[in-house]
């Protein structure tokens, strides 16, 4: 019964309706809402849903399982006419009386079997027939054993995967603003540690419904063989329901705060590779060690409490049950004394009990494990709920049949938070196949601009357009796929040279992507590593020099021959011959483009054809290099103070 509360929501709805319908007439069982609140429900149900494709695999599981629950009553049903026997023979050698021996079991007016056995030629021949029908159903339970839990494993690992590829599809169509607030670490254990806990619920409910199935077919069996015992010892089970509610509902909330705590040291180790070169700098190691180790025992301390509890509940659920199968001995003792139960009666009910009692202690111990899994569920669903980037900024449906890369931004205000712009009423136009580099101090709003451009961010007040079209009306992914960034810290991913150039393009034949690693002055030292465009770069590019991973960099960005080409500060970190070569690949590749160039070097800005200077949010001087410089105006004291030296 208490089973079938934490299944229903993968089996239907209205089966528990029916249930607890009927459960609330029951004087001794508790009513099922009891043990589990909306919000459990509501992830069950959710997870429900992942598993319905697989419902025909689930019914022959199923199928599999009451054919292994029947073979165990089998066998309970052969000691009983084994014990019998041998009781038979025994009374009869000890006594010296001739052999016979009466085998009768009628119930409810069926007969199972009824028939006497009085010498020894049948005996033999029993022996050897119970013996074979023994094997026959051992064989036959280890093949609906192994379809049962094959099927099952099949299942569960579909589900896991398409949970994982469900998460990670939802991570990547989420806005940039989401991963600006969320820590990387808390995204990735939700993934990672939640969907483990998953894992390991989805293998509860399995045990769950086979207990059901099992304690279902040996109640039945035990009614049949023995029902006032069976009454007497299902005496208990009432007990074992409340038990799964206490624990379980402690057992859920310490699992929340494991979840919580196991995305914080996820973040702080995360946080910590990263940043292992400003560690070392700064002889932080021993501090980071201390904090990620306090980190570590508050989750040692949560996991212990969660062992706490799954390890007492065995125990003590051991006790009611052995109060339970106490009884049970004693009142067959009774019976047998007085003649009113014979020894096969006693060994086959006793076998039947010792499986029944199993599928209930098993009840609780999975509940422990269930009940950690809808504290992560709630943690996996809260993330696949998150909106998207389409709900969050929009997508319009307008194509181009050609774009010529004419930019303008109308009154464009933007704050990241409210009440604190960081971008005040800009109006600037950017001709087809102009390069305009934005200057001015930092945290002025340069690169929030080059970012609204591609709709990173949902624009505040304003407009901008391409080709004099609102960019909000045009399908995202086609806005995006014309234009290509080159950021100041570049991006590259694990993998080889080939294969991250080819994120430009990932049709483009392998003489464009030479062609390109040319056009970027890259493909010199591309040829010199031994393995040429099949090298791994390492993790974000770590086996090669700054100058080397911006160079890939470009040559993804001219692979992708966008109409609009944005430089977020791409040559600042790099050393005097590096930005040498990048800058001639530049002056090439940015003829008949629209460029914009976020630049603290003199050499860059000076190649533009206007220059825009943003101060606090706001456009205060736009032209060319020396118009601007001879106004001494914001742009000639920025050249005084940064550009010159």
């Amino acid at each position: 019964m208490y089973g079938i509360t934490f299944e229903y929501h993968l089996i239907s709805a209205e089966l528990y309706r029916y249930i607890e319908r009927h459960a609330r007439t029951a004087k001794y069982i508790i009513p099922l809402r009891v043990l589990m609140d909306p919000g459990d429900r509501g992830v069950l149900k959710r997870f429900g849903t992942y598993f319905r494709p697989y419902k025909l695999r689930m019914i022959v599981s199923l199928a599999a399982a009451v054919v292994v629950a029947l073979a165990d009553t089998s066998i309970a049903l052969i000691a009983s006419l084994i014990t019998d026997l041998f009781s038979g023979i025994a009374h009869s050698a000890s006594s010296g009386v001739p052999l016979e021996i009466h085998f009768i079991r009628e119930k409810f007016g069926f007969t199972l079997y009824n028939f006497t056995i009085s010498q020894a030629g049948q005996v033999e021949s029993m022996l050897w027939i119970i013996a074979a029908a023994t094997m026959v159903i051992v064989i036959l339970k280890g093949v609906f054993h192994f379809t049962k839990e094959y099927l099952m494993w099949g299942i569960t690992h579909r589900i896991i995967m398409r949970l994982k590829q469900d998460l990670f599809g939802r991570i990547v169509h989420f806005p940039l603003s989401f991963f600006d607030r969320e820590k990387s670490g808390d995204v990735v254990s939700r993934v990672t540690y939640d969907v483990t806990q998953v894992e390991n619920s989805i293998r509860s409910a399995v045990i769950l419904v086979k207990s059901i199935i099992y304690a279902t077919i040996f109640v039945t069996a035990m009614f049949l063989m023995e029902w006032s015992l069976t009454l007497f010892a299902l005496a208990v089970f009432p007990m074992s329901g409340i038990l799964i509610k206490l624990f379980g509902d402690r057992v859920r909330r310490i699992s929340r705060s494991v979840s919580l705590n196991v995305a914080d040291y996820t973040a702080f180790l995360s946080e910590a590779i990263g940043g292992a070169k400003v560690i070392k700098a700064f002889g932080r190691e021993k501090a980071r060690e201390a904090l990620f180790s306090s980190k570590v025992k508050d989750n040692y301390r949560f996991n212990m409490k969660i062992a706490r509890l799954a390890t007492l509940h065995s125990p003590v659920q051991d006790i009611f049950s052995s109060l339970g199968m106490a009884g049970v001995v004693v009142f067959c003792g009774y019976r047998i004394l007085y003649g009113g139960m014979s020894f096969g009666n006693l060994a086959g009910f006793l076998v039947l009990l010792f499986n029944a009692y199993k599928p209930i202690k098993t009840l609780g111990e999975a509940n422990v494990v269930l009940q950690r899994a809808i504290a992560s569920g709630r943690r996996i669903f809260n993330l696949i709920d998150q909106p998207d980037e389409a709900r969050i900024i929009g997508s319009g449906s307008k194509r181009l049949s050609e774009v010529r890369g004419r930019l303008e931004f109308r009154d464009v205000s933007f704050s990241y938070e409210e009440g604190t712009p960081v971008l005040r009423g800009v109006n600037l136009t950017i001709e087809a196949g102009e390069t305009l580099a934005l200057v001015g101090p930092s945290g002025g709003g340069k690169s929030t601009m080059v970012s609204l451009i591609p709709r990173f961010y949902p624009l505040g007040e304003g407009m901008i357009t391409l080709d004099d079209i609102d960019i909000a009306d045009f399908d995202l992914d086609y806005l995006r796929r014309q234009m290509a960034i080159v950021p100041q810290e570049t991006v590259l991913f694990s993998g080889t040279v080939e294969e991250n150039i080819r994120l430009g393009r990932p049709d483009a034949s392998p003489a464009e992507i030479i062609e390109a690693a040319r056009a970027a002055n890259a493909h010199d030292f591309i040829e010199k590593f031994t393995n040429g465009y099949n090298t791994e770069v390492g993790e974000r590019g770590v086996q090669l020099s700054g100058g080397q991973r911006q160079r890939i960099a470009l040559a993804r960005a001219i692979l992708r021959d966008p109409k609009i080409l944005l430089l977020d500060e791409a040559t600042s970190a790099l050393d005097s011959e590096s930005e040498r070569l990048i800058q001639e690949a530049l002056d090439s590749f940015r003829r008949d483009r629209t460029t914009i160039i976020i630049a603290h070097r003199l050499s860059t800005v000076k190649s533009a054809d206007r220059i825009a200077v943003i101060v606090e949010g706001v456009l205060v001087e736009i032209g060319p290099h020396q118009e601007l410089y001879n106004k001494g105006g914001v742009y000639r004291k920025l050249c005084d103070q940064q550009f010159v030296g």
